[in-house]
């Protein structure tokens, strides 16, 4: 029994951001985040898993940090080349459910056929096996989220 049969998973609004939150850890335990990125990213976690409420991110925002979250994890390289195509495809998802709707919404859910290796099913968490996103064309401090932290430095003005 060495080969296996691919994985299905149906992605909906929860278990995508859990999907995100989950590769968000495997990036910590990698050392993939700065301290205060960590404590971003947990507070994006706590908005969208958590219904806290936090007066500087909303659910959006939340979701946007996930995303550059699992993009520096994957910079770091926190994650295998299966990872990657999973957390690409999740990413793909949340982008088109957070854009604005301009085309009606289809009924059936997107299912994504993932070939997981026996080894990875025994260490996943839940359902989901530890999966890596794709490099998006970015800057390289792009994803870089203590300049959320930071104050604003004023220009002076020119005379």
């Amino acid at each position: 029994m060495s080969e296996q049969e691919p994985t299905v998973i149906t992605l909906d609004n929860q278990n995508s951001v859990q999907i995100l939150a989950q590769y968000i850890e495997v990036a910590q335990q990698k050392g993939a985040y700065l301290l205060n990125e960590a404590e971003i990213l947990k507070r994006g976690m706590d908005v969208l898993m958590n219904n806290i409420h936090d007066k500087e991110i909303d659910t959006n925002m939340a979701k946007q940090l996930l995303i550059q979250g699992v993009n520096k994890g994957q910079r770091h390289g926190a994650y295998t080349l299966n990872d990657a195509a999973l957390l690409s495809k999740v990413v793909l998802f949340i982008a088109q459910e957070t854009a604005p709707a301009q085309v009606p919404v289809q009924a059936s859910k997107p299912t994504i056929p993932v070939q997981v290796a026996p080894e990875q099913v025994q260490e996943a968490p839940e359902q989901v096996q530890e999966v890596q996103e794709q490099d998006q064309e970015e800057p390289e401090d792009s994803d870089d989220l203590s300049d959320l932290a930071e104050p604003i430095p004023l220009k002076p003005k020119e005379v």
